[in-house]
């Protein structure tokens, strides 16, 4: 699936690429969501003593900011082997078709 031959119009392009931009705006938004709940706190008032949801949603968010740059790196290796003749994913150029298992 990763081949162009497989679907040739730009739909499965742009749908990577919409991915993309709701990492980006994921990225964004956990940025926003960590910095607010680390840094709007009272004074001398530790994540222990923070009721639960506002320490759950500072979590998650730096969670996602973790992972979701793994998600983006996976989706421009697909859009480089489908559209510049690279190979991360398939085996008759040397790819490996475990890592595509693997990062999605």
């Amino acid at each position: 699936l990763t081949a162009i031959d497989y679907l040739s119009d730009p739909s499965m392009d742009l749908a990577i690429f919409s991915l993309h931009l709701g990492g980006v705006s994921s990225i964004a938004a956990s940025l926003n969501f960590a910095t607010t709940g680390l840094n709007m706190r009272q004074e001398k008032r530790d994540l222990h003593k923070i009721p639960m949801l506002p320490v759950s949603l500072v979590i998650t968010a730096l969670l996602l900011i973790v992972a979701m740059p793994v998600l983006a790196g996976a989706l421009t290796m697909l859009l480089l082997d489908r559209n510049f003749a690279t190979s991360f994913f398939d085996p008759m150029g040397g790819g490996d078709p475990v890592l595509f298992m693997h990062l999605f």
